[in-house]
């Protein structure tokens, strides 16, 4: 087999834009997006934060809340100091009526055709709410309402575009950077974070330095911005001077910290890995020779293989952690990594914490973009261990093409028998590693979240020059995403549907390989024919 399998990374390798091009679609295209399970996320601030903040009550939101949110913001972008920024607004939202529910979430970056909590639907906190359930429902939605999937570009009368092969358009061409256009995974470019460092497409980067490679060089993932976005969103809400506007700015806020903890989670900060590649070219030869080369019957593309190689072991590397946590939760024996993991949460990251303190953080900067940024770089020194330890604890099956392992399945049974002790130990070990440091990223972010509320009390001056502060970094902010959007989809060139077609020259080979086989044996027969007669 090793014959057979070293020309073609052979090839591969000296044609780098091939490579690295089937690299992206394996290892991306089919990455689930969802670091972490619904449930863990609202884990996460139930442990990360002071029980007494968690237990104020808040008030109901009402339509008025949103509606009045809605319409302040709008109100920031008609009067924007920056008369750039000003007029741009106004080209797009000329009347407070253009500036509709459809149009916030397209202008918030988010898929205007799904309903989005806060936004569209007023949440339900139950009988007595409190800033905890606000804080839970809202870490936990990014991922319910599925406000970032799926996200089309729209003509002027909000009917999705098609290209000339009848696929829709994307809203910003820069999502495709790190997954498709449709299914969970398209909301990968929103989910996932990039560390600030140069990138390299160069294959040999991948091998030593997965956390520097990235397809295109210039891929960017937006996990950070998203964070900033929903921190700003929570401000303006909070001081519009409604008890209802301030229940939202915590909702808002636990959307905020679902990016935050995502990029906890590490493999959500780096595009690949070489093993999985490897796994799929493997795979894809097998097919080459078992169909020959599609003469016989159709057969999976390297890609699609590789799709289900690397969802296989994403998927398990979550559901495995979020079984052995609830499990402890539900006082049953775990592994003592999972304790000492949802121990770190309140522990936290002490070198995080440092890196925090050098930023000088305050209430009137992009305090959320600034700490993801900090989480992110530490993550995605330890993405590429989560993913090798989670491959080796594996079944094999699970990088081969008869394995598939989907949410709801049991973890424990796609393991290996028997598996390696210190691999288990070394994998939650970097759980808790995970969990240490969105710790005290929620911590540190709901403390200047915090100040500034506290600040916006003084009187009603400060709290309307806070509002304008926030709501203008918000506008200024997200014109110049739609601008950059716009430009980059009119360059964008859609690419024509793959064709499966038959390769003619493994076909062939195979054929006049056994033909050769077949009269080889055929000769060997008549000779031993003739030497039995004589």
């Amino acid at each position: 087999m090793r014959s057979l399998i070293a020309p073609g990374f052979l090839l591969a390798w000296r044609r780098r834009g091939w490579f690295a091009w089937c690299l992206l679609a394996t290892l991306l295209l089919g990455n689930p997006a969802v670091a972490y399970h619904e449930e863990i996320h609202s884990l996460l601030d139930e442990r990360a934060l002071p029980a007494e903040l968690l237990a104020t009550p808040v008030s109901r939101v009402a339509v008025q809340d949103v509606d009045l949110l809605r319409r302040e913001i709008w109100g920031a972008g008609i009067s924007h100091p920056d008369p750039k920024v000003r007029s741009h607004f106004v080209q797009r939202y000329p009347t407070f009526e253009s500036f509709d529910s459809w149009s916030l979430k397209e202008f918030l970056g988010f898929n205007p055709d799904r309903p989005v909590l806060g936004l569209d639907a007023i949440p339900d906190l139950g009988p007595s709410p409190t800033v905890g359930t606000a804080l839970s429902q809202g870490a936990r939605h990014p991922d319910d309402d599925r406000r970032n999937q799926e996200r089309f570009a729209h003509d002027g009368d909000r009917r999705v575009r098609l290209d000339p092969h009848g696929n829709p358009f994307p809203a910003d061409p820069v999502q495709l950077d790190m997954g498709p256009l449709r299914g969970t995974a398209s909301q990968a470019y929103a989910h996932y974070g990039l560390p600030k460092i140069p990138f390299s497409d160069d294959p040999d980067v991948l091998r030593r330095e997965p956390r520097r490679f990235a397809y295109p060089p210039t891929a960017r993932a937006f996990a950070a911005e998203f964070a900033q976005m929903h921190s700003d969103l929570a401000l303006c809400a909070a001081t519009l001077g409604r008890s209802g506007g301030v229940t939202l700015g915590w909702l808002f806020l636990g959307n905020a910290h679902h990016y935050i903890e995502d990029v906890a989670n590490q493999i959500h900060t780096l595009q690949a890995i070489f093993e999985f590649f490897v796994d799929a070219k493997i795979e894809s030869y097998k097919e080459e020779l078992r169909s020959l080369g599609g003469l016989l019957r159709s057969r999976p593309t390297f890609v699609s293989i590789g799709v289900d190689i690397i969802k296989n072991h994403h998927l398990l590397a979550e559901e495995l952690f979020a079984k052995r946590v609830r499990e402890h939760v539900a006082g049953k024996w775990s592994h003592p990594g999972v304790e000492e993991a949802l121990g770190a949460i309140l522990q936290g990251d002490s070198a995080l914490e440092q890196a925090l303190d050098a930023r000088k953080l305050d209430v009137d900067g992009p305090f959320a973009r600034y700490i993801a940024e900090e989480v992110i770089d530490a993550s995605s020194r330890e993405g590429a261990e989560v993913y090798r330890l989670i491959r080796r604890l594996a079944q094999r099956r699970f990088s081969r093409l008869v394995g598939r392992f989907e949410t709801g399945m049991d973890p424990d049974e796609a393991l290996v028998p028997k598996p390696d002790q210190a691999t288990l130990a070394q994998f939650y070990r970097l759980q808790g590693a995970g969990f240490a440091r969105a710790g005290s990223a929620l911590r540190r972010h709901v403390s200047l979240y915090s100040a500034a509320l506290e600040l916006a009390r003084a009187s009603d001056e400060v709290r309307h020059d806070l509002f304008k502060r926030t709501a203008e970094r918000l506008v200024s902010n997200q014109v110049a995403w739609l601008k950059e959007s716009a430009e980059r989809l009119a360059r964008f060139q859609p690419r024509p549907p793959r064709k499966n077609d038959t390769n003619w020259w493994v076909s062939m080979g195979l054929c006049i390989m056994l033909l050769s086989v077949d009269g080889m044996l055929v000769l060997f027969f008549r000779w031993r024919v003739r030497k039995y007669r004589t």
